[in-house]
């Protein structure tokens, strides 16, 4: 879409938002809706709240990538099907030539905004750029989690759940996390039983490297046993050395494939003294054994040439998410980046979207259903749209980042959580 129709197109839905009630006490102007506006009316006893007309409908886990409408009745999705009558809804949104997808899910976040230095605003990353759910990855441990709780998950307007961090001091500063001394089992044990309801897992980094062997063992040992007492999945920052990955279980989760080949990291294809020509064996085993990969390429745990290098011969890892974390060098993103980029390097849209929805869905236990549109499903959707153009990114390569041009990105249209748009939901 032109820039000049898209800024037209946002200023008709953001008028015409404000005269739907209860959407000014979001903020969303109170502007009358111009002629030709997204927005249609209906008599309030018609049989749906909002009826989203006319998008791409993509939702993998039915298997669905048509032009199709999207029935909103009390918050959940009531029926997805081929033009449904407008009169049937108390308010149509036009959404032709958009695509429509479940609330995207970002797996892998640091969203402690000023607990931590790595924390960045929520619903910046969040609601705003079409995320309706993120997973905080280890910013927190068992003695910053209830503050992490009271002054940013229960003010959030993003559903925010946590993988909790193995050290007690979690992200608070840079490595300091690796310090076995602390590490505290009792602590961590208490935290996870009083917000069950919000830890979905464990996150433990590990350096990876074979001098540190030894140590890596022991620790994930250590979150091993936890995990499995409080019958939960581990998150494992990468590494390819055998006697980690042969401490992974099924339903664990691996990030951060494509790291550049330096001596405190490895990636999909070894360490920076054994990098292999081909993705090595005991990567393309994990999927076998039922365990995850999550990728990300906005971020500084990424090399251009590497993710080319893997997706070339077809490798792909199973959820993608940013990593976002606050750099001196680097604009907070959302996972419309690295979607785009993944698009990119040859995933299709409908692979993009299930890599952000249906996918991540599956990784965790969420105490909600989150990642579909099936009917009776919280009406959490995104609607976004192609942008075209040209797009430089950069990554994580030192001294000096590696660039790519992209041809499209992703941008955001519009939020709902619950079936009410939120405000700033059509943030780019």
């Amino acid at each position: 879409m032109a820039r000049s129709s898209r800024r037209t197109f946002l200023g008709q839905l953001s008028a015409a938002a404000a005269a739907i009630p209860g959407f000014g006490a979001l903020g969303w102007g109170a502007a009358a809706a111009p002629a030709g506006t997204a927005w249609q009316g209906a008599p309030s006893d018609t049989t749906f709240d909002l009826l989203i007309a006319g998008g791409r409908v993509i939702d993998p886990g039915q298997n669905l990538s048509a032009v199709r409408d999207v029935a909103i009745r009390h918050g959940r999705v009531a029926r997805i099907g081929e033009n449904i009558p407008p009169d049937q809804a108390r308010q149509v949104f036009d959404a032709t030539g958009k695509i429509v997808t479940p609330g995207l899910i970002d797996l892998h976040s640091h969203v402690y905004e000023h607990g931590t230095p790595l924390g960045v605003p929520s619903d910046l990353v969040g609601i705003q750029s079409g995320v309706t759910t993120i997973v905080d990855a280890g910013t927190t441990g068992a003695s910053m989690f209830p503050g992490f709780r009271r002054f940013v998950i229960d003010g959030a307007r993003t559903r925010i759940y946590a993988l909790l961090n193995l050290s007690t001091a979690g992200c608070c500063t840079d490595e300091i996390y690796l310090d076995p001394r602390l590490i505290n089992t009792r602590a961590a044990r208490r935290v996870i039983e009083a917000h069950r309801d919000l830890i979905l897992g464990l996150k433990v980094r590990v350096r990876g490297r074979r001098e540190d062997l030894a140590h890596d063992v022991a620790t994930l040992t250590t979150a091993r046993e936890l995990a499995d007492e409080a019958g939960l999945p581990v998150m494992m920052h990468w590494s390819t050395e055998p006697d980690l990955l042969a401490l992974l279980r099924a339903g664990d989760i691996l990030t951060h494939p494509f790291n550049p080949p330096t001596e405190r990291s490895s990636n999909v294809f070894g360490s920076q003294l054994t990098q292999a020509d081909t993705v090595l064996p005991q990567i393309l085993e994990l999927a076998d054994r039922g365990i995850f990969t999550d990728g990300q390429l906005a971020t500084t745990h990424h090399q251009w040439q590497v993710s080319e290098k893997a997706t070339n011969q077809g490798w792909f890892p199973d959820a993608i998410s940013t990593d976002v974390a606050r750099t001196p060098d680097r604009t907070p993103a959302s996972v419309l980046l690295p979607m785009s980029q993944f698009l990119h390097l040859g995933l299709s849209l409908e692979q993009v979207i299930e890599r952000v929805t249906t996918n991540p869905a599956k990784m965790l236990d969420y105490p909600e259903t989150v990642g579909s549109l099936e009917p009776g499903s919280t009406a959490d959707v995104a609607v976004l749209e192609l942008e075209q153009g040209r797009f430089t990114f950069g990554d994580g390569s030192r001294p000096e980042p590696q660039t790519r041009d992209l041809s499209q990105q992703f941008v955001n249209v519009a939020t709902l959580k619950g079936g009410v748009f939120v405000k700033g939901g059509i943030g780019v």
